[in-house]
């Protein structure tokens, strides 16, 4: 039998996006929970699959899977460049009309691939850029995913000048970028800034010399994620603030409306010992297409199918030093997938 043209999945379309944000942000983490994220998807709400397109990407997320829940370990941190490609099959809800001219809503399969590079944060340092400085070991407590041995015992292929122009080459050439902004992080090492300025400033004047760019703005529709909600002073802020909501269904996770998570995300911003506020003001500045997630990769800790806020933190210590801690339960990746998923939305229509 015929399968009907209107149930037939939607070519790939190919997305190139970028990961961007400091050492510690969490982009290794992301990236390893956005599989888990689309098999804990709700009911109802569009299935989801995750596969690699290619050996590299497949063992990651074969690796990272078995470390976030069987291992209930973090991810290795991006030692050195990793390009990876990975394709999602699911479905959108689209209003069409039907032959009596009534609306109606259909589920329309849809299908895209995510081509990513993911680079050690400390190659957005503005110490690095252009002058190839040594990073140095940093201990940033658990859940670092940025936290390696120095870059001498991973020594690159490239120049830092070579390396730098990947960089830019691949943020250049994105449609998309998923920013990444960790809060705990930042309200002790107050280096948001240091490593958002250097890089927007060279983007912009790649992408503004280009003879025929006649905007005001970046092109790059940009997913600004704040990680680490499941912390309990990221989760107590937005609860005090009145910005939390909690799932209707188990295990009643909480959550901070995207509609809300802008005015969020500037109040985590509005530190006085810092310059972070720039990085809420400059990304609204330099780009034009912006919208805002509250993110955890691993989520809240959940006992008894039931999240208790008296007993929320998912990682507990094990033993001695930074790397002595585990995740304590099952992973409930929050607003991991939904920012690609904007961003599929958003850029798709407005793309040629």
């Amino acid at each position: 039998m015929t399968t009907p043209q209107n149930n037939r999945p939607a070519p790939p379309t190919q997305l190139r996006l970028g990961l961007w944000g400091p050492p510690g942000s969490g982009k290794t983490t992301y990236l390893a929970a956005l599989k888990l994220a689309t098999m804990r998807r709700a009911e109802g709400v569009g299935n989801w699959i995750m596969s690699g397109l290619d050996d590299e990407s497949t063992r990651f997320l074969q690796e990272s899977t078995d470390q976030l829940t069987h291992q209930r370990t973090f991810p290795r941190a991006t030692s050195t460049d990793k390009s990876m490609l990975f394709r999602f099959t699911g479905e959108r809800e689209v209003t069409r009309r039907n032959r009596f001219g009534r609306k109606v809503v259909e589920m329309e399969p849809i299908s895209f691939e995510l081509d990513v590079l993911d680079v050690p944060g400390g190659r957005y340092d503005s110490d690095r850029l252009s002058q190839g400085g040594e990073q140095q070991k940093q201990d940033l407590g658990f859940g670092d995913d940025e936290v390696v041995e120095t870059e001498r015992l991973h020594a690159p292929a490239m120049s830092p000048v070579e390396q730098e122009n990947q960089l830019l080459d691949h943020l250049q050439m994105c449609h998309g970028i998923v920013y990444l902004f960790d809060p705990e992080r930042d309200s002790v090492e107050h280096d948001a800034f240091r490593y958002f300025h250097p890089v927007l400033d060279k983007l912009t004047e790649r992408v503004m010399s280009q003879v025929h760019f006649n905007r005001a703005r970046l092109p790059h529709h940009v997913a600004v994620c704040v990680t680490k909600f499941d912390q309990p002073n990221i989760y107590r802020q937005a609860q005090l603030k009145g910005y939390t909501l909690m799932d209707g269904e188990p295990p009643y996770l909480p959550r901070v409306p995207n509609e809300s998570a802008g005015e969020f995300f500037a109040m985590l911003c509005a530190d006085p010992q810092s310059n972070t506020d720039l990085v809420e003001k400059g990304l609204r500045q330099y780009f034009s297409t912006l919208n805002y997630f509250i993110t955890s990769s691993i989520g809240f800790y959940v006992a008894g199918n039931r999240f208790r806020a008296q007993d929320s933190l998912n990682v507990e210590r094990v033993n001695a030093g930074p790397d002595g801690f585990r995740i304590k339960g099952r992973v409930y990746p929050i607003n991991v997938l939904e920012p690609l998923l904007w961003l599929y939305q958003s850029i798709l229509p407005a793309r040629p």
